[in-house]
């Protein structure tokens, strides 16, 4: 097994010696991603798979478990081992936003999870399709305005495009459908086809159909202005929003994890960040994690994140899904 071990974990504080027969991974790693191939949190999920592969002496596959809004592939975690072997690669949207989104959600996140690192951080976009004639911001709420209601697509029932898009709606005064699909490439085809009116997309996945001139880029969420559309404004800057909306992907064992355990995960987490898999994840328009990061950074960045959601549900007054 020796032989598996590769120069890079050392630097990373993990001896060969320490991944030994008798010791994690003792059997296949599987990385569980709550949403259908092609996502971000999907990309991430197989970015860190294909790394691990190379240091580990078992097989890392990613097992896609989509459904309501990335909670099925989470509850399925939560049932799992506490070995190591299953792990949860995870939003905002079925992790820390669920507090305050879910009345009765279907695990807790702190007494089911333990977090243990941060893989990327993302930002988001207002859409249009190109048959909905607008393109600013203030054509977009002149056309909400005269159409009294839109229908706008989600990611699934209670995910951070649901939420963002329940929020947009409130502060301009519109009603709204909402249209949840199972997963982000669902629901591309009938946004194109105009079928409905907007969606809030990761940035990075909505560029190239916004270059292609098939969507209308209308806002984005962060703070600032993107430096990738600086002639798109900020929904903060806007007014809309009274801070930031940025998602983020991080990896998740059930609890109960042996800490050992943990820390081995981490390190192959920080040698990818570090090397061409963090690369990856920034050619792909993402931020990657600090590669630095120790097991409680991540935890700590959790526990702040599930708070400053809550704040955010009821600053909006939006009222938790059943």
């Amino acid at each position: 097994m020796l032989r598996h071990c590769v120069a890079g974990l050392l630097s990373f504080g993990i001896s060969c010696a320490a991944l030994g027969a008798d010791e994690w991974p003792t059997r296949t790693v599987t990385l569980v991603v709550g949403y259908p191939a092609g996502g971000n949190t999907d990309m991430a999920g197989r970015v860190l798979a294909n790394s691990m592969k190379q240091s580990l002496p078992v097989a890392v596959i990613v097992e896609n478990k989509p459904g309501a809004g990335g909670t099925v592939g989470a509850a399925f975690v939560t049932r799992a081992a506490a070995d190591g072997t299953v792990l949860l690669v995870a939003s905002q949207s079925e992790t820390t936003m669920l507090k305050a989104n879910r009345a009765n959600p279907p695990y807790d996140i702190e007494k089911d999870f333990i977090p243990v690192a941060k893989l990327m951080d993302q930002d988001y976009l207002l859409v249009v399709p190109k048959s909905v004639n607008v393109t600013t911001w203030s054509e977009f709420v002149s056309y909400a305005k005269t159409k009294g209601s839109l229908n706008y697509a989600s990611s699934g029932i209670g995910t951070t495009s649901h939420v963002m898009s329940q929020h947009m709606m409130a502060a301009i005064g519109v009603q709204g459908v909402h249209v949840p699909y199972q997963g982000a490439a669902a629901l591309r085809p009938d946004l194109v086809a105009g079928r409905v009116d907007f969606y809030i997309d990761v940035l990075p996945l909505a560029m190239p159909m916004v270059t292609d001139g098939k969507l209308h880029a209308i806002a984005v969420t962060q703070t600032q202005r993107d430096q990738r559309l600086p002639g798109v404004p900020s929904l903060v800057e806007l007014g809309v929003f009274p801070e930031q909306y940025a998602g983020w992907t991080g990896v998740f064992a059930p609890k109960g994890t042996p800490l050992e355990t943990r820390r081995k995960i981490l390190a192959l987490i920080n040698q990818m960040l570090e090397g061409p898999g963090g690369n990856e994840i920034k050619k792909n328009g993402y931020r990657p994690a600090s590669s630095k990061q120790g097991l409680d950074d991540f935890a700590e960045f959790a526990a702040n994140d599930q708070k400053r959601w809550i704040g955010v549900f009821q600053k909006a007054g939006i009222p938790p899904s059943p």
